[in-house]
């Protein structure tokens, strides 16, 4: 399955034109470049996308109601897109398979076109994906988990909502975990009114607190390690597709017209998780360690099939990727991580378009474009005479 996304004039993308998104893709540059934008439109899509495989999976499954009976421009909101649409605002996601077949999804002057009864989801083609957003808003996640449930109607947006409801599903299977990166082993206990609580302690045992009142770090790293460890190893599919089903077709009773024209076993699957900033509040030496955590967990000690997108600002992240790749070429680990230089795609997002940093015939990741604030600072130290004056040139 081959992945492609054009998309024009959305905030503060220009024109941003993906050919084939890779199952390891990242996205670097400056505050306000449009990384989070290009990012949420691709789990938007993706998500519609999955949204237009229930839709066909019903209908051939004899189901005569829509999923898609909603209004495109209120998804638009929960994404922060609401003040980033212009007129001629254009998005167009395109899914194709090896056997030549297109499904395209198409955003234009408000309407979205591809998911009517007549692009239907060939049966063969048919897949059921989960989308997983953990954004930069995780952090609160340790003080609400103990002070949410005391907040009636208490509401922190959507994407912080998508990832609590994650990390709350991943702690229901994951009880203790080791954060081996920070030399951490998080653990979930319940206290006597089955109120979930969440812990820290150093893998010495030399202390142990409660993740809230942990260092920003560790506050931010550790819902992204749990997250990806429960969808690596945990996350059952057929619950999560049986769930969405039977919800549908009870709320729309449609339960006794269901024949279902293909089992689920046979229906294709694939998660995707999409971070920002996983680096957030980590030393560098930190940074590439959880890189490697997260790395090992989608392509390397994966019972699932995962694709990994995210966004940084971190020089040293993209840097340790040639290190990864390196270490794919030589069959050889890194702290249980490597990368296929094939899987992996790096962007530069830079005035409303993206520059591709992989070389294909050298194998690595161009980092020469990230050196160029500390060059500035070194060329500026060379510059200074032995007064503190710059040299006059």
């Amino acid at each position: 399955m081959k992945e492609s996304i054009h998309i024009k004039n959305l905030g503060p993308i220009k024109d941003i034109f993906i050919d084939d998104i890779k199952p390891l893709t990242v996205l670097i540059g400056e505050s306000g470049s449009g990384k989070s934008t290009l990012m949420k439109a691709i789990a938007l899509f993706r998500w519609l996308y999955k949204m237009h495989n229930i839709h066909s999976y019903l209908k051939t499954s004899n189901v005569s109601k829509s999923l898609f009976n909603f209004n495109i421009n209120a998804y638009f909101k929960n994404c922060g897109f609401e003040e980033y649409l212009k007129n001629d605002t254009e998005i167009s996601y395109t899914v194709e398979f090896s056997n030549s077949r297109r499904y395209t999804l198409h955003f234009a002057q408000s309407e979205l076109t591809g998911t009517s009864n007549k692009n239907l989801i060939e049966t063969q083609d048919l897949c059921y994906n989960k989308i997983s957003f953990i954004s930069e808003t995780r952090n609160i996640i340790p003080l609400w988990s103990e002070r949410g449930a005391s907040l009636s109607g208490g509401y922190l947006g959507f994407y912080f909502h998508e990832v609590y409801n994650d990390f709350d599903l991943a702690s229901e299977n994951i009880k203790a975990l080791n954060i081996n990166y920070l030399n951490l082993k998080l653990s979930v206990e319940k206290d006597h009114q089955s109120i979930k609580k969440y812990f820290i302690q150093d893998l010495d045992k030399e202390y142990k607190l409660t993740l809230k009142n942990s260092s920003s770090g560790t506050q931010n790293a550790i819902p992204v390690s749990l997250i990806a460890e429960h969808f690596s190893k945990y996350f059952d599919f057929e619950e999560a597709f049986n769930r969405t089903l039977l919800n549908f077709l009870s709320k729309t009773d449609s339960l006794r017209d269901f024949k279902p024209v293909k089992n689920l076993g046979e229906i294709k699957k694939k998660l995707f998780i999409h971070i920002e900033e996983p680096e957030l509040s980590l030393y560098p030496d930190a940074q590439c360690e959880l890189i490697n955590d997260l790395i090992s967990k989608c392509f390397v000690s994966n019972k699932n099939t995962i694709d990994l997108m995210f966004s940084t600002h971190s020089p040293y992240i993209i840097n340790h990727l040639n290190l990864l790749i390196k270490a794919h070429d030589c069959n050889k680990l890194i702290d249980g991580a490597k990368i296929e230089f094939e899987k992996i795609a790096v962007y530069l997002v830079e005035d409303g378009k993206i520059e591709d940093l992989v070389v294909e015939n050298q194998r690595i990741i161009n980092t020469n474009a990230l050196s160029d604030t500390i060059n500035n600072i070194y060329d500026k130290y060379n510059q200074l005479d032995k007064d503190g004056r710059l040299i006059e040139e």
